[in-house]
């Protein structure tokens, strides 16, 4: 029973190591292999950061597929991608998917076009949606917009990455112990209760013992302290 626990541990593990450099880190290496290619990118809570941080300017549009301006907008958002190519990045994000930046970015309504350059955000007001309306913000007419200060923080798109890889970490280890081992579902419950059940006990044992020396070397001090026996206790 120790070796499967073992077992399972060492392929959650060896899962996690390689789970995050999925869809996200590919879109990051794209980005870094090439300039403006016309393409509208696919940009989320995972690549967000480590995208938009890298200094190039990045054109975003944030939307929601329920929203009927965002379905409107679409084929004019590849055509700005299109007359942007050579020039600047495009990108969207699907915002009920991604609901922590869009409290970053402070969404209010969809859709919502935001050009991020030189760690600033300026957000595009005109109700004009043309293709030339917004190709022109892009390039000059976005210095017409008070600029606000954008924090890009890679590390906590790492986190997300992590926590993001857990669901299909689990099912992975799932698909490897009931299809490869041929565990019941039974097992498989027991050994995930086990894993947790035993590290909470180690740290147990590990914490009682640094308590109990501790009190005993209070103790000890006390009664050499008094002139007691240097052991209490010792019959």
């Amino acid at each position: 029973m120790v070796a499967v626990v073992a077992c399972a541990v060492a392929v959650m593990c060896g899962v996690a190591s390689g789970e995050g450099r999925s869809a996200s880190e590919s879109a990051v290496a794209a980005f870094d292999r090439r300039g403006p290619d016309g393409e509208v990118m696919e940009l989320s809570e995972t690549n967000f950061d480590e995208t938009v941080g890298r200094g190039a300017p990045v054109l975003v549009k944030v939307y929601a597929s329920w929203c009927k301006h965002c379905v409107a907008l679409a084929p004019t958002w590849e055509e700005v991608a299109r007359e942007l190519e050579g020039e600047l990045h495009v990108g969207r994000v699907e915002g009920p998917k991604n609901r922590i930046l869009l409290k970053r970015i402070g969404v209010k309504a969809y859709p919502m076009i935001v050009l991020f350059k030189n760690g600033k955000m300026y957000e595009y007001e005109s109700g004009d949606r043309s293709v030339e309306a917004i190709v022109s913000f892009a390039r000059k007419d976005y210095r017409k917009v008070r600029s606000r200060s954008f924090f890009h923080a890679v590390w906590f798109s790492k986190l997300l990455r992590s926590l993001y890889a857990v669901p299909m970490l689990g099912k992975r280890a799932y698909e490897y112990l009931h299809g490869t081992l041929k565990l019941s579902n039974v097992s498989i419950l027991f050994l995930t209760l086990c894993v947790p059940v035993a590290a909470g006990m180690f740290a147990i044992f590990v914490a009682d013992m640094f308590i109990v020396r501790h009190v005993l070397r209070e103790t000890r001090q006390m009664y050499q302290q008094n002139g007691g026996p240097a052991r209490p206790h010792a019959d």
